[in-house]
């Protein structure tokens, strides 16, 4: 999670405003207000306060690993849109094999065989797919 909304959060979970944390570490109501939406990262000397004011270590504020929710959740809308693009690109690309091999050879039945390879390599492949986030 970034370091604006851990601290919109730590503030919001304390039921303060923001003019009342600005109160408290001496400073500007828009001074906090840029902080939490991202404009500004607060001084050395802020995150020390701000440290001290919420009870937690200032490498807590400061550190990027803990995983945001909303993030991981955009994260997962973008994979499964992209996972639809590409299955839409595949099956369209086997269509045109398909159609390119029986305007070719002029067997339109025996080039089926060309399409349902294709599903199988598909299946495949999404197998490998599922096995691979289930570990």
């Amino acid at each position: 999670m970034r370091l604006a909304k851990k601290l919109q959060k730590l503030r919001e979970e304390k039921g303060l405003s923001q003019a009342e944390l600005a109160q408290e570490l001496f400073t500007s109501e828009s001074e906090v207000a840029s902080w939490e939406s991202g404009d500004k990262v607060p001084e050395i000397g802020y995150i020390a306060k701000l440290a001290v004011f919420y009870d937690v270590p200032a490498d807590e504020l400061t550190d990027d690993d803990t995983p945001d929710p909303e993030e991981e959740a955009n994260d997962a809308e973008a994979k499964k849109a992209k996972r639809k693009k590409i299955n839409l690109i595949y099956w369209l690309v086997w269509a045109v094999i398909y159609l390119a091999v029986s305007l070719v050879t002029g067997k339109w039945g025996a080039s089926w065989t060309l399409l349902l390879l294709g599903g199988a390599i598909w299946l495949i492949a999404a197998g490998f797919r599922w096995v691979n986030s289930t570990k």
